[in-house]
């Protein structure tokens, strides 16, 4: 039997489509049961679940592999990258084949549920270690000599957050995978996906100094600061994402090659990645009273370099959450890249 992602597939592009004037053509190339879905008029939704009923030439509520290539076969190939493009997925985004009781018709409630637990597991795995990590570099670079307004300094706490995130998530996953004993989760793949995503986010956490440096050189205030250095941290992290799909996935099993899928998928996580660089400036308190934030997040002269490093992630995670929370609510279903 095929698995209910096909169809989740197929159903949410042509949710998507039903509101729209036109029918969509991949439904009515599909010639099924007398073909009665071309004789619709171009202006006449379409009923998602009418169309699984008619691939679903048995009425059993499965689709078996004989009724999967009978309904491709009358597709175009074009009609196939719609379904697929319809969606927005990465590696970081939910497996539906994991949850074998999972649902076509999941409420609304479930899907936000579902999505704050991925946002949950990435703020835990990924996110807070790229703040320790960016933070505990700093630590070292400022014994070393180092200056906030050096390269080396730059440098080294840009590969401190990537370090973070490629180890928090690799980490993450082994101990997921031995605690569930999943035997789909392969440790070698998430190192791989790790090392993209901390490659992407030495690119963020290496913009992140001197961004802050340039702002305040210019006299801007916390707030203002902190809404553009989320928006270069942005920036800089999808440029990583990208570039590091095309550097990594011919040589990577366990990183996907670009698509538009993907695209869409990186440039969601990058926007609560930049949340989570822009809620970092909270950590700062050399804002005085205009940082509203340094009272639970800020980091004091008194703080031990391990507290600091954990206020660091604490800052990130919640920067990282408030930008994540607002899209899990907003996306529809199969559109956001935790589904």
């Amino acid at each position: 039997m095929i698995s209910s992602t096909f169809a989740r597939a197929a159903l949410a592009a042509a949710r998507d489509c039903s509101k729209k004037s036109s029918m969509p053509r991949f439904l009515s190339t599909v010639e099924m049961e007398s073909k009665r879905f071309s004789s619709k008029s171009n202006d006449e939704a379409v009923d998602p679940m009418e169309v699984f009923d008619s691939i679903d030439t048995n009425g059993d509520g499965v689709l078996s592999k004989e009724e999967f290539l009978q309904a491709v076969e009358k597709m175009h190939y074009s009609d196939l990258l719609k379904i697929k493009d319809s969606l927005s997925r990465n590696e970081l985004s939910y497996n539906p084949t994991a949850d074998k009781d999972k649902s076509l018709s999941e409420t609304h409630a479930s899907v936000i549920g579902r999505r704050m637990t991925v946002t949950a597991e990435v703020a835990i795995s990924k996110i807070f270690p790229a703040g320790f990590g960016w933070q505990t570099a700093a630590y070292f670079a400022n014994n070393a000599g180092m200056e906030a307004t050096d390269l080396s300094f730059f440098l080294s706490t840009g590969l401190g957050d990537g370090v973070g995130v490629c180890a928090g998530h690799t980490l993450y996953m082994a101990g997921k995978k031995a605690v569930t004993g999943n035997a789909d989760i392969s440790v070698g793949k998430e190192l791989q996906v790790g090392i993209m995503l901390g490659s992407a986010a030495v690119c963020s956490g290496g913009i992140w100094q001197p961004t802050v440096n340039a702002l305040q050189a210019a006299g801007w205030g916390f707030t203002n600061s902190m809404i553009a250095t989320g928006g270069v941290a942005t920036l800089a992290f999808f440029t990583g994402l990208r570039l590091g799909r095309l550097v990594y996935a011919p040589i990577f099993e366990g990183v996907e090659e670009a698509t538009y899928a993907n695209l869409k998928a990186d440039a969601a996580l990058s926007v609560a990645v930049g949340g989570a660089a822009g809620c970092f400036l909270g950590t700062d308190v050399s804002y005085g009273a205009a940082n509203y934030l340094g009272g639970a997040i800020g980091i004091q002269e008194s703080f031990s370099p391990l507290v600091s490093s954990a206020y660091s992630g604490t800052s990130t995670m919640l920067g990282f959450g408030i930008i994540q929370t607002g899209e899990n609510l907003v996306y529809a279903k199969d559109k956001c890249w935790v589904d």
